[in-house]
């Protein structure tokens, strides 16, 4: 068992190295879908049997997320509307299941992926040609044997192996990538002002958790409403230790956040999230930077671009080991108002 295990991870590895030489079209993909998308147009998926989990998978990490929060893309796969398939199975046969689909809702300018191991399923072909006919972009994911999918597509990727198994394992591996890099092209970077909480947004009356207390610091919705204009997102970072201390509950810090939100609402300013830390040792808490990289992983922030403020030092500190670009400290003789100039 021992020597078959090592054998088969051997051939997997060897499969993923010898899969580079499939870079090149594979960046041409993620090109055409990036446009397709960015032009209001949709990526659609299908296949048979291992193929169709695949095209549900993919089509899933499109429409929801991948890595990125970020809106849903235009996707779909062609693989699950029972009612579909089974009455164009009944009354035009199994061959014609996404041909039909395609000629339905296609439209120019969209991407169909056929994915199939063997690379000669006829539902996939009759597919690819409507598709052709449409003026819809087609992309064959197959194993490295020729085969009509390939004949036909404008893009192929024929992984490098022969073997069912091993081709489904790099198919979904390609699909992750290609999914990977879509959501880098159209997101892009985005940058972020940075705000701590409490003598920035609110008035600091010391570990502030009453709703009642609530007062924003002068300046800060105009600062926010010029970051907005400049596309920055609004991110909050704020140390909240009360919670460990015992000062206040973890659900109090929530309830006044959710209401420091809806006050920047309602004054036309979006939150795109708030990071606290409420412990007193922790790699999250300021200086340490870790809430900022958190809302860099989560957000795809590009941090030399980005701008924070904060009202001391482990405030700067914490931002500066972020590689934030710029960090402005605010005081009694540098106010908010002064930095609207500078976001």
């Amino acid at each position: 068992m021992h020597n078959f295990l090592e054998n088969n991870f051997d051939t997997i590895a060897n499969n993923f190295i010898n899969l580079k030489r499939n870079i090149p079209v594979i960046n041409d993909i993620v090109n055409v879908c990036t446009k397709s998308l960015q032009n209001g147009n949709k990526i659609m998926f299908c296949g048979n049997g291992g193929s169709a989990s695949d095209s549900q998978h993919l089509a899933a990490e499109l429409v929801g997320r991948y890595k990125i929060n970020r809106k849903a893309y235009n996707s779909i796969a062609l693989t699950t509307d029972t009612s579909i398939l089974t009455a164009v199975g009944n009354d035009f046969g199994y061959d014609t299941i996404f041909e039909r689909q395609v000629e339905g809702i296609g439209q120019k300018g969209d991407v169909l992926f056929g994915i199939s191991t063997s690379g000669n399923s006829k539902n996939i072909i009759l597919a690819f040609k409507k598709a052709k006919e449409m003026g819809i972009i087609t992309v064959a994911m197959t194993g490295e044997t020729p085969s009509k999918m390939g004949e036909i597509a404008d893009f192929l990727i024929n992984v490098p192996s022969a073997t069912t198994n091993n081709i489904q394992e790099m198919h979904i591996a390609v699909g992750h990538s290609i999914c990977e890099l879509i959501e880098q092209n159209i997101e892009l970077k985005s940058k972020a002002l940075f705000l701590d909480r409490d003598g920035v947004i609110n008035v600091d009356k010391h570990y502030t958790y009453k709703i009642e207390d609530f007062e924003f610091v002068d300046g800060i919705i105009d600062v926010c409403k010029q970051a907005q204009k400049e596309g920055y997102k609004i991110i909050i970072i704020s140390n909240q230790s009360g919670v460990e201390r015992g000062y206040f509950t973890m659900e109090q810090m929530n309830n006044f956040n959710n209401h420091l939100k809806e006050q920047l609402r309602l004054h036309g300013v979006e939150v795109t999230d708030i990071f606290c830390c409420p412990l007193l040792n922790s790699n999250d808490r300021k200086p340490n930077s870790g809430m900022f990289e958190k809302a860099r992983a989560k957000y795809n922030i590009d941090m030399s671009k980005s701008v924070s403020i904060g009202d001391s030092e482990r405030d700067i500190i914490a931002a500066e080991n972020a590689g934030v670009g710029r960090n402005y400290f605010i005081s009694e003789s540098k106010n908010l108002k002064s930095l609207l100039e500078l976001v």
